[in-house]
């Protein structure tokens, strides 16, 4: 069955002009994130797991995939998702507590490591720079079958192959239809871009949902009903889910006229040298909230170097003032005639999601067109994902990757433009 849906994944490879990676890394990918993920659950399955808590237990990459991220890729959970994480793995122990205990070592340690390998595929999916999804993960679907057709040549004999094959029903084959485009090509090019876009702690645990969707589709097909525990454990799970990923802090400002009120009460305005120490302090305390090691003079050297910078007509900087204290800040630099590059957008936690955001940078639209410039870039970093969010709602569009050398925080950043 895995061969036999890989195989059908990767016919539009056929037709597709090259592969978007270098084979070593192809390789690695396809046999992390599909060949070791499906071959290592379906022999857990065979070592006597039964298949919904098969389903169960190989979600765990969610704990992984954080985990992996964490240590290499320096993406640290905020406190709220770590609190999701926790409030939806508990949920995942509640269901697992439901299925019979028919579990053997060697098939547990066996579906633990279809967790890792898949946890470990979403790492390297994740680092990879900026391709076209679908067309990779046609690709990738090239080396599952060669190791799933050795197993099954060594294991069952040269004939059985054949004998699937040729003993397939029409709702076999319809099975393994979906499995291969449906579930594998489309599915994961989906779950590829969103890897790229947003933090592993944001994406993975949505993952949580599979056994829900097996569970239903069970309860309509075969009839099958779920007591109050599973359905606790299911809650749980969901609730999990709605911790990490819904805006708490603009569901607040929305229900509280006061907070709205003193929102719109802040200002952009044009900044000078003199609001630089305030800006750094800013910065420092973003930085504190993400787990970034913060030396002022390494990592924001503009503000030392304010006028050289920001002063007209080479750039401006603009900020957000309450009680005297910079809560917001964003400057703009120009780069050549035509193009102009935004840099030290950031904004105090609790104002984030409110609109300040989008003023700092309409801020700098309006001063680029002031100036006739006509193209606005910038470089964020891959785990600020809410500003990447309000990029893209402004317009922007992804146009790249970088790494910055000998970085103390191991930056990654994306880049974004638009017209102005």
């Amino acid at each position: 069955m895995t061969a036999l849906r890989f195989l059908i994944a990767a016919v539009p490879a056929l037709v597709l002009p090259r592969p978007p990676l270098p084979w070593p890394q192809l390789i690695a990918i396809g046999a992390t994130l599909f060949a070791g993920q499906f071959l290592l659950q379906f022999f857990a399955i065979a070592n006597g797991v039964p298949p919904g808590l098969a389903s169960l237990l190989v979600q765990t990459q969610a704990l992984f995939t954080i985990l992996f991220a964490a240590m290499t890729l320096r993406e640290r959970p905020t406190s709220r998702q770590l609190s999701g994480v926790a409030v939806a793995f508990a949920g995942l122990v509640l269901i697992v507590l439901t299925v019979g205990h028919d579990l053997t070592v060697v098939g547990f340690c066996l579906a633990m490591g279809s967790a890792v390998s898949w946890g470990v595929g979403n790492i390297l999916l994740k680092r990879i720079g900026d391709v076209e999804m679908l067309d990779l993960i046609v690709w990738l679907s090239l080396v599952p079958p060669l190791p799933a057709l050795a197993l099954s040549l060594l294991l069952d004999g040269p004939a059985a192959l054949a004998q699937a094959v040729s003993g397939s029903s029409w709702l076999g084959v319809a099975a393994t239809l979906y499995l291969g485009l449906v579930a594998t090509v489309l599915a994961y090019a989906i779950w590829g871009r969103l890897l790229r876009q947003y933090p592993a702690a944001a994406v993975t645990p949505f993952a949580l949902l599979v056994p829900f969707v097996g569970g239903y589709s069970s309860a309509l097909v075969f009839g099958e009903r779920f007591g109050p525990l599973r359905l606790a454990g299911m809650a749980l799970v969901l609730l999990g889910i709605a911790v990490i990923v819904l805006p708490w802090d603009r569901v607040a400002a929305r229900l509280s006229p006061r907070v709205r009120a003193r929102d719109a009460a802040l200002l952009v305005r044009p900044a000078g040298r003199a609001d630089a120490p305030g800006v750094v302090g800013l910065i420092g305390r973003v930085y504190a909230e993400y787990g970034f090691v913060y030396a002022p003079e390494v990592e924001v050297p503009d503000l030392f170097r304010f006028d050289e910078h920001y002063s007209a007509p080479r750039g401006a900087f603009f900020v957000v003032l309450e009680r005297n204290a910079v809560v917001g800040s964003v400057g703009v630099e120009r780069v050549d005639d035509d193009t102009a590059e935004l840099h030290r957008l950031y904004l105090d936690s609790r104002l984030r999601g409110r609109g300040t955001g989008r003023a700092l940078v309409e801020a700098v639209l309006d001063w680029c067109r002031a100036q006739k410039i006509g193209r606005l870039i910038l470089w964020s970093d891959t785990r600020f994902d809410q500003a990447h969010r309000l990029y893209t709602r402004m317009g922007f569009s992804r146009t790249g990757e970088r790494t910055l050398p000998d970085d103390l925080n191991q930056t990654r950043e994306y880049g974004f433009e638009r017209p102005v």
